[in-house]
């Protein structure tokens, strides 16, 4: 049975289950005090957004992090999807769909139409969900570690 959806802003007792999630989206256990004061600094940020969301009024299956994001180079500003997460239960039942949706039509209102994610290299699955949603490469993104 399709479950019936809201999304709401996050909140300080939402931090757990954002916890939970990046832990289980990065697979390592982050630092549990780094990570909540980083959380609380992110709640106030203006440029930044966190949505839950609720399966039918009572539990969070989902979060999504999201921050505005201005380069040198662009003329506008853009949306940067930092991460979004939906329990595996809920994956088929177009849970990710709500949350994005949700999440897209507040920075349209906003009048922010760029949106910009990065997936893991062997994440398929988020690969596929961003190129049904119209995404197309843009950028190829390297990591190193300094020493």
């Amino acid at each position: 049975m399709q479950p019936t959806y809201t999304t709401r802003a996050a909140e300080l007792k939402d931090i757990i289950f954002f916890y939970e999630a990046i832990c289980a989206l990065t697979a390592i256990n982050i630092d549990i005090v780094a990570f909540n004061a980083q959380f609380k600094t992110r709640l106030k940020e203006k440029g930044s957004k966190q949505l839950v969301l609720e399966a039918d009024g009572k539990i969070i299956v989902g979060c999504v992090l999201a921050q505005v994001r201005q380069n040198l180079s662009d003329t506008s500003p853009f949306v940067e999807i930092q991460e979004l997460y939906i329990l595996p239960k809920f994956r088929k039942l177009k849970a990710a769909d709500f949350i994005y949706s949700a999440l897209e039509a507040h920075f349209l209102k906003q009048k922010i139409n760029q949106l910009r994610v990065n997936c893991n290299i062997n994440s398929t699955l988020n690969q596929n969900f961003y190129v049904k949603k119209g995404y197309k490469i843009f950028k190829k993104q390297y990591k190193k570690e300094a020493n």
